[in-house]
C-alpha cells in the first residue's frame, strides 16, 4: 500500500472513477450482445434504481430535508459526483420549488461508452431508473425526465425534475 500512498487523492479517485465505469461499460457491451438491448434495459434498469434509492443516505447525512426540486437538485449532484467520481461536470441550471433542471455536459459513462465503441445507448436506462430512485426515496412528490442526452447527439444530457403532486 505503500506505493499508493505516493499518489494524490485527486489521482487515485480519478483512477477509481475510471476504473468503476469502465468495467461497467465492458460489461453492459457484454450484456447487450449476449442479451439484446431490450433485455440488457430489463436487467440493468432495476439496479441503477436501487443505486438511486442509496442518495438517501447522502442527503440524511448532509442534513438536506428533499421538500423542494431545487433541494432534489442538490442531492442528485452531490450524489452523482460522490459515488460516480469527479469526471462529471454537472450543473443545476434552473432551481426551485416545484421545477429544477440538472444538466451534465461531461460524463464519465459517455466518455467511457465512447472509448468501447459502445453502439447502443446503455446510458438512459440508468439515468431513468437512477432517477426513479433517488425521486422515490427523497420525496415521492417530484419525478424526473432525462430530456436531453449525449448518447444521442446532444450536447448535454439533462434532467428536468418536477413536483408531481
Amino acid at each position: 500500500m505503500a506505493e499508493i500512498d505516493k499518489l494524490s487523492t485527486d489521482t487515485r479517485w480519478q483512477i477509481a472513477t475510471k476504473g468503476l465505469t469502465g468495467a461497467y461499460a465492458m460489461l453492459a457491451k457484454a450484456y447487450k450482445e449476449a442479451l439484446g438491448e431490450e433485455k440488457y434495459n430489463e436487467f440493468n434498469g432495476p439496479l441503477w434504481k436501487m443505486a438511486g434509492a442509496g442518495v438517501k443516505q447522502l442527503a440524511d447525512s448532509l442534513g438536506i430535508r428533499c421538500e423542494t426540486a431545487k433541494d432534489l437538485a442538490e442531492v442528485f449532484l452531490a450524489g452523482v459526483v460522490s459515488s460516480m467520481g469527479p469526471e462529471f461536470e454537472v450543473e443545476i441550471v434552473e432551481a426551485g420549488d416545484d421545477k429544477a433542471v440538472v444538466r451534465y455536459t461531461k460524463c464519465p459513462w459517455f466518455e467511457r461508452a465512447k472509448e468501447v465503441n459502445m453502439g447502443f445507448d446503455y446510458c438512459k436506462s440508468g439515468h431513468e431508473n437512477w432517477g426513479d430512485g433517488a425521486c422515490e426515496a427523497l420525496n415521492p412528490e417530484f419525478a424526473i425526465k432525462l430530456t436531453r442526452t449525449m448518447m444521442e447527439g446532444d450536447l448535454y444530457c439533462e434532467n428536468v425534475i418536477r413536483r408531481s403532486r
